[in-house]
């Protein structure tokens, strides 16, 4: 099943002499359970696409269904719960606020929900021991590594039991183990039922996806299957 649709997608911004083509005519389909890479040089597009997918954007033409529900036309509020129950985004900056402390970070997806308080701190600690971070509690994120910093991040994309998780460069600000880490927990995560869209630079870490999706001047010009490892032509 498609949990995720874009059909003749564009998304133009400015107008006049001002106006830029960000995204041109997409068409794509994500299925429930993927684990998907997508790559191109700077200004392909890429962020825009996955903005659009996360409900940050809209397009300026074209068709998005998430999980069988057009997205254009949704007030703010329904724009608002899609991105605290069905997707979460991991940045490659990690999007830390710098004055709460980790177990306040993670709390955040939680804060709008009729939920107790029993129940919610239950949640946070089973998705911090889960990704090794339990001690880190009540530190603020200066206090912390960067391969900690991105494990609170994901904590806090996890504890919301998003289906989709959208990752933005996940690995761009870490060193070349802490970010193998990264590639292995989401892989883990894909295993479990989600579904993970990353958007990347690195070669490496898209052959460690499913399928590849290659984008240049805001069209796709490439959708290929990975098997291990290894682009299928």
């Amino acid at each position: 099943m498609s949990i995720i649709k874009l059909e003749n997608l564009h998304k133009v911004y400015g107008k006049d002499n001002y106006k830029t083509v960000a995204l041109k005519d997409i068409n794509l389909s994500i299925e429930d359970g993927e684990l998907v890479s997508i790559m191109g040089p700077s200004g392909s597009g890429k962020s825009t696409l996955l903005n659009i997918i996360g409900c940050l954007d809209t397009q300026t033409k074209g068709e998005y269904t998430l999980e069988g529900r057009k997205i254009i036309g949704l007030s703010n509020k329904e724009m608002s719960k899609i991105r605290n129950t069905t997707l979460s985004f991991v940045f490659q900056n990690f999007a830390l606020l710098k004055d709460y402390t980790v177990y306040e970070n993670i709390e955040l997806p939680l804060l709008y929900r009729n939920m107790k308080k029993s129940k919610k701190k239950e949640k946070i600690y089973y998705y911090m021991d889960k990704l090794g971070i339990r001690d880190l509690e009540k530190k603020k994120p200066k206090h912390i590594s960067g391969g900690q910093q991105q494990r609170v991040a994901i904590a806090r994309a996890l504890v919301g039991e998003a289906k989709i998780i959208l990752a933005d460069e996940p690995t761009g600000a870490l060193d070349q183990k802490t970010g193998k880490e990264l590639l292995d927990l989401l892989i883990s995560l894909n295993t479990e039922g989600k579904t993970i869209i990353i958007v990347t630079h690195d070669v490496n870490v898209a052959n460690m996806t499913n399928r590849l999706i290659k984008l240049e001047d805001g069209k796709i010009i490439g959708d290929n299957k990975v098997i291990n490892g290894k682009v299928m032509e």
